[in-house]
């Protein structure tokens, strides 16, 4: 794989630049067949500018095993300033897709959202994915003890954690140190756009990287999350600028 996926550092927070969605699955695929340990972090603008400022976080980045661009930041930076064109991954797609193909020889779980959501989520997945080999799913309201219990009873190698940052990543990293031998995937509020309690962008708005836009209008109180915008492209530009050649 390192002639397709290769890792590359933006403002001091490394990312892998994925070619398109195929070499993702790929990737996945080869990870979970070499029974990879960890937890993976979504890189964007907001997830860069609190690895800079926040010495704890960036230790929970830093601490990934990997991370991936999720953002129309991290694409722009891996662009500006690596000259590497990458593609936006819908990670949690890609993990599901990759144990689909995977059928019998990948064992997943799915942690998170609530309840009703959950099991919409669950129901939706094995839809599309038919050859998926679910052995676990526990809505995101049990208490941690009973969840890593489970984990270890089932033996996941490929678990999606649906708790939000930094809360999935710190529950990760615990199930890990725990001795779970797993590869931790936070996917946010993948499983509510999966259940139909949330709706993604519109295609074009993704494909044009305006999806931050979209969520802000469906959910206004996000502007403080948001706000981070601006100071990412700040030192994004200035960094750019001070490798241009005088």
């Amino acid at each position: 794989m390192s002639d397709v996926v290769r890792e590359y550092s933006l403002l001091g927070v490394s990312c892998t630049a994925y070619p398109n969605n195929a070499g993702a699955v790929a990737h996945v695929k080869t990870l979970i067949e070499r029974a990879t340990r960890g937890y993976t972090v979504a890189i964007n603008a907001e997830k860069i500018v609190r690895s800079q400022d926040d010495p704890a976080f960036r230790q929970l980045v830093e601490n990934a095993s990997l991370r991936v661009p999720d953002g129309a930041g991290a694409v722009l930076a891996l662009r500006l300033l690596c000259k590497v064109r990458s593609a936006k991954i819908d990670f949690p797609k890609a993990v599901l897709e990759a144990a689909a193909a995977l059928g019998e020889r990948a064992r997943m779980a799915v942690i998170g959202a609530t309840e009703a959501s959950h099991q919409r989520a669950i129901a939706e997945i094995r839809r599309r994915y038919p050859g998926i080999r679910i052995v676990m799913n526990r809505c995101g309201f049990v208490a941690e003890a009973e969840l890593l219990r489970e984990l270890h009873e089932t033996r996941p190698q490929v678990c999606l954690v649906a708790m939000g940052t930094p809360k999935q990543e710190r529950f990760a990293m615990r199930a890990v140190e725990s001795g779970v031998q797993c590869l931790f995937v936070g996917c946010g509020g993948a499983l509510d756009i999966l259940s139909g309690h949330a709706v993604r962008a519109p295609k074009w708005m993704v494909d044009n990287y305006l999806e931050w836009l979209y969520r802000l209008i469906q959910q206004p109180s996000r502007w403080r999350r948001q706000s981070v915008l601006p100071v990412f492209l700040g030192r994004l530009l200035a960094v750019w600028i001070r490798r241009q050649p005088s």
